[in-house]
């Protein structure tokens, strides 16, 4: 029985392990100390990220799909959208203004941090994304009626700098309140950091 209940256990394990590869994982290699994130591992399992929260940027675009290569191209190993599928996501008949495809979004995208404290941002999925801090949400900066419909470009936008595939940054001095982020390619990918007074802060 002991010997049933081990090898039952090894298998389980070889399972679970299969199981845990991601079809997220990019092509290009992690960036440094990047190699252990993890978008919602708690304060213990963040090693020596402990003081900061993460968030990842994803989305999901098909790596077989040329029609990807213009724009880019997509360095997922795997992925289950097309340009064509991505495309018809972008609007709804019941919505003024551009919906987009919701694999492409941010991981959380809601995330509550101390002051002083640092957000680490890692796009995990196979395109050019922004993580851009603007004071009020709004369109992009590429010059698309279809990725922009309805929205103004935000003006922190054009400048904004591009994180791409496997790519990293982290922000830091965040005042404390409310901060707004979004992708300045994607415009429906966005963020809201709340900033809470650290544990010595005067009340």
């Amino acid at each position: 029985m002991t010997r049933f209940r081990a090898g039952c256990t090894a298998l389980l394990a070889l399972g679970f392990a299969a199981c845990a590869d991601s079809n997220r994982e990019p092509v290009a290699p992690n960036v440094g100390a990047d190699a252990g994130f993890f978008a919602n591992a708690s304060d213990d399992e963040q090693g020596d990220f402990s003081d900061r929260r993460n968030i990842a940027i994803r989305d999901d675009c098909d790596p077989r799909d040329p029609a990807w290569a213009p724009t880019e191209g997509c360095l997922l190993r795997r992925g289950d959208v097309t340009f064509a599928e991505f495309n018809a996501e972008m609007n709804s008949p019941l919505a003024a203004s551009v919906v987009g495809h919701q694999a492409w979004r941010n991981d959380p995208s809601y995330a509550e941090i101390k002051a002083g404290k640092a957000i680490r941002v890692r796009n995990e999925g196979g395109r050019i994304h922004t993580f851009t801090e603007v004071a009020m949400f709004g369109g992009g900066k590429v010059p698309s009626p279809a990725l922009n419909k309805g929205l103004a470009t935000a003006p922190e936008c054009p400048p904004s700098t591009d994180i791409p595939p496997g790519g990293s940054t982290v922000i830091t001095g965040l005042a404390v309140g409310n901060h707004r982020f979004q992708c300045c390619i994607h415009p429906w990918m966005r963020a809201l950091i709340k900033v809470k007074p650290g544990d010595h802060a005067e009340h």
